[in-house]
């Protein structure tokens, strides 16, 4: 479990990040109460996701790990979700009759704005103009992302009739929504009510689902209940989605969407990235990600599709490794395969820290980790380049001066050199508060393998999450423009988009 602070002025804000392996759970004390979980039937091989529970009963499950205040120990939750008694139990919605686009680009700088000042942390975002559109061949869903001065990235819901605009953290490392962070006990109560919150029964469409959601987090914790309602992401509009609404919690400001791998594996319904294609509104559960620079105002989410103006030629497909068959069937996520570690100093040749033929660091890729964690040998090796010193809580402290360094990379190799993603030094050196840095990658926990790659790599690479193949394709980021594709209308087509910088 890693603890993070970031200061951003008189601000004091706390995200920490917990990897797991798939062996874990089995070193875990069983409760004494313990049911055997419902067992669920596989998805079909096109992503259609059937519901098959042949057992009710609750299910023990991992919880995120955005953990505001930890312990270091593996957290745990309990979700007695009782499930749908029949196929039927969560019916498809028919196609909606209006979907939404936009109408401008977003390669004009009057769309996006983020201003960050030493003091304060402001974001102004003017989203581009939608309109409804009947029923089209148009199979994606695109959102900015709102760049928490490099800590995280958020994506604004919309939940209910009327709407009620809600802003979540977006997250690759767990798997469920949740909203509602109690604010007079988070990191900062003036951050946290800004963001937004959710009142059922301020909507004409919510309806309460039941089931107890509970999260533990050592020292801090999120309770609530099941409830389901209308809402629009993504230029979609989705009728009953469900999700929890927290009616307690600790230390924490801002609710979470989980992008991970979800129903049937770690929930025991369907999740927005499964509704999205139940509902034919993409082909497969597919979504992109480009961060972008560090507070450029280009950050995005594509559901269902890709932007081809994000990157440089083909997109390498990087298995998701170990494989989810060898994955704790209840937690299935993100991970992928390091095959080298290195950087390119300025005006020098690249320099490899790793075998070049027999390294392999399986590897989880996580959008709710700031920084990124590895093998302590690879990051003292990078930190010495930077003449980093190491302070009394063990991070590598660096030079803010490095940031402004343009022409330097720390370079992470896939699938043994086919593919590098070379990560700026400003984007991988992590601005605490002025005149405070750190480097972008941390030390993994003694004796742990569980290494995680976070923000500070993924600024630096263009990201397709496919579970559809069970694969994530990636390029070297670029921002040349935009124009939007669809993808998952056939298993691993991702493959034939060619990135057009």
């Amino acid at each position: 479990m890693r603890i993070h602070i970031a200061t951003i002025g008189a601000l004091v804000l706390s995200t920490t990040t917990t990897c797991r392996s798939a062996t874990i759970p089995d070193e875990l004390p069983e409760p004494p109460t313990a049911e055997p979980p419902p067992q669920i039937g596989p998805r079909g091989p096109k992503g259609d996701w059937t519901w098959e529970a042949r057992k009710p009963g609750y299910v023990r499950m991992p919880v995120s790990r955005h953990v505001f205040n930890g312990t270091g120990r593996w957290p745990w939750g309990w979700h007695w979700q009782p499930p749908p008694g029949a196929p039927n139990g969560w019916p498809g919605y028919p196609n909606p009759s209006a979907t939404y686009f936009s109408t401008a680009t977003r390669s004009s700088s009057s769309l996006l704005a983020v201003q960050s000042t030493s003091s304060s942390l402001s974001t102004t975002v003017t989203q581009p103009s939608v309109r409804p559109r009947a029923n089209s061949d148009r199979r994606w869903g695109w959102q900015h992302l709102e760049d928490m001065g490099g800590i995280a990235y958020i994506l604004q819901l919309e939940i209910g009739t009327p709407p009620q605009k809600i802003k979540v953290f977006i997250d690759t490392g767990s798997y469920e929504l949740w909203v509602n962070p109690k604010c007079n006990t988070s990191a900062s109560e003036t951050l946290c009510q800004s963001y937004g919150n959710y009142y059922p029964n301020k909507s004409n469409s919510s309806a309460y689902v039941g089931g107890d959601f509970a999260v533990t987090y050592g020292t801090g914790a999120v309770k609530g209940s099941y409830w389901s309602d209308i809402m629009s992401i993504a230029m979609f509009q989705i009728p009953q989605v469900q999700f929890a609404v927290a009616n307690d919690s600790n230390y924490t400001f801002s609710g979470i969407l989980g992008l991970g791998y979800s129903y049937p594996y770690s929930i025991n319904y369907p999740s927005i990235l499964n509704l999205m294609v139940s509902q034919k509104l993409i082909s497969a559960p597919i979504f992109s990600l480009g961060l972008g620079g560090d507070q450029d105002g280009f950050s995005e989410i594509i559901f269902g599709g890709i932007n081809k103006w994000k990157f440089a030629g083909p997109l390498e497909p990087v298995p998701i490794w170990p494989p989810i068959s060898q994955q704790d069937p209840h937690w299935i996520q993100y991970w992928v395969n390091i095959t080298s570690v290195g950087m390119t100093k300025p005006g020098q040749p690249p320099v490899i820290y790793t075998p070049r033929d027999s390294f392999t660091m399986p590897t989880l890729i996580d959008t709710g980790s700031t920084l990124s964690y590895i093998r302590e040998d690879l990051v003292a090796q990078i930190g010495q380049q930077f003449q980093a010193s190491v302070d009394a809580q063990g991070n590598y402290i660096v030079d803010c001066a490095y940031r402004n360094i343009t022409s330097g990379t720390v370079d992470f190799g896939f699938n043994k050199g086919r593919m590098v993603i070379n990560v700026r030094y400003k984007d991988f050196i992590y601005q605490q508060y002025p005149g405070h840095c750190m480097l972008g990658v941390q030390p993994a926990d003694v004796g742990s393998t569980n290494y995680v790659l976070g923000d500070t790599f993924i600024r630096g690479a263009y990201l397709v999450f496919d579970q559809q193949s069970d694969v994530v394709w990636m390029n070297q980021y670029y921002n040349c423009g935009d124009g939007v594709v669809s993808v998952g209308e056939k298993a691993r087509d991702t493959k034939g988009v060619v990135g057009a910088c």
